[in-house]
């Protein structure tokens, strides 16, 4: 038995839990079962939690608790900083069923203080936290093609690796607890500047006379500057006001008030994300949480007072 830090950690012959079952962390659990490992898993949406169970190898548990006692390693992967601390330090959370030599192993999209608070917490039971924060979009969750980034202990990373990279593509260690949340930060920033900045210039293409739906086609087509990974995947869609499998724009008001808290700690102006802030918390003020985050289309038909999005 390999040991981290006088902690022994056994994760080839330990159950793999998985906490927090939405649009990423239901197919990554899935994966892990697929490749063989015996996963074990809970999450507070019933439905989810019965959909997930049903793919072979995978058990469903009780209670955040539950998984952690039956497992050498869990993961979580949860939609707020709230939803969080209630799995690892609420009741009949993981601390509640931790013993020594469990790892954790932190998905979500959450602030790196509360990331570094987690790992002193863990590390007063006996337990190794880490993150691994996760790059990707629903279809790469389902592929095994997500991109992890890591930070934490590196001998626990590297021990957690084989299981990485059952889920995703690779991986890259940054150092401490922390560090890999601030980077998940920037870089969702950029995608959500995107996603203005497309939704706004479609406005602009339907109110200057130019089809937006071809102006999109044309974008891809041509590869330019003006391109981005949004705009390719999510264009169309906004231009035609169609789901596109995306997350909750509730996800994306989150992320960026945790941006906007990392911005001002740095005394830096940045008025550009400050408005894409304020766009979120419009769509989120109107009534739009549960739509998905490309829906500011929505804002932006409000503030012009007119139809600018759809045949």
């Amino acid at each position: 038995m390999a040991e981290v830090a006088g902690v022994p950690v056994d994760l080839a012959s330990r159950a793999v839990g998985f906490v927090g079952l939405g649009v990423m962390g239901g197919p990554m659990a899935a994966n892990l079962a697929s490749a063989g490992h015996d996963v074990v898993v809970f999450d507070v949406d019933a439905a989810a939690l019965a959909r997930c169970g049903a793919n072979s190898g995978v058990r469903a548990a009780a209670s955040p608790a539950a998984v952690a006692a039956a497992c050498g390693a869990v993961f979580t992967c949860l939609p707020s900083e709230e939803a969080v601390r209630a799995v690892y330090r609420g009741e009949n959370g993981i601390l509640a069923g931790a013993r020594a030599g469990l790892v954790t192993c932190e998905c979500s999209t959450i602030s790196p203080e509360l990331s570094e608070e987690l790992a002193r917490s863990m590390a007063d039971a006996g337990v190794r936290h880490i993150e691994t924060v996760l790059i990707g979009r629903r279809t790469q969750a389902e592929s095994g093609q997500i991109f992890f980034i890591v930070s934490g202990d590196r001998a626990v990373a590297d021990a957690v690796a084989p299981l990485l990279a059952v889920m995703g593509r690779d991986w890259r260690y940054l150092g401490g607890n922390g560090a890999a949340s601030r980077v998940k930060l920037l870089q969702n920033a950029l995608g959500y500047i995107s996603a203005i900045a497309t939704t706004e210039i479609l406005a602009l293409a339907r109110a200057s006379g130019v089809d937006p739906v071809a102006f999109a086609g044309l974008v891809n087509e041509a590869g330019g500057i003006g391109g981005s990974t949004y705009f390719r995947e999510h264009a169309e869609d906004v231009a035609l006001c169609r789901d596109s499998g995306s997350g909750r724009l509730r996800i994306a008001a989150k992320d960026m008030h945790l941006v906007m808290a990392l911005a001002q700690a740095s005394g830096l102006p940045l008025p550009l994300l400050a408005d894409v802030d304020a766009m979120y918390s419009e769509a989120m003020e109107s009534g739009f949480a549960e739509d998905e985050y490309t829906a500011t289309w929505r804002v932006m038909e409000a503030r012009a007072g007119r139809r600018l999005f759809g045949r």
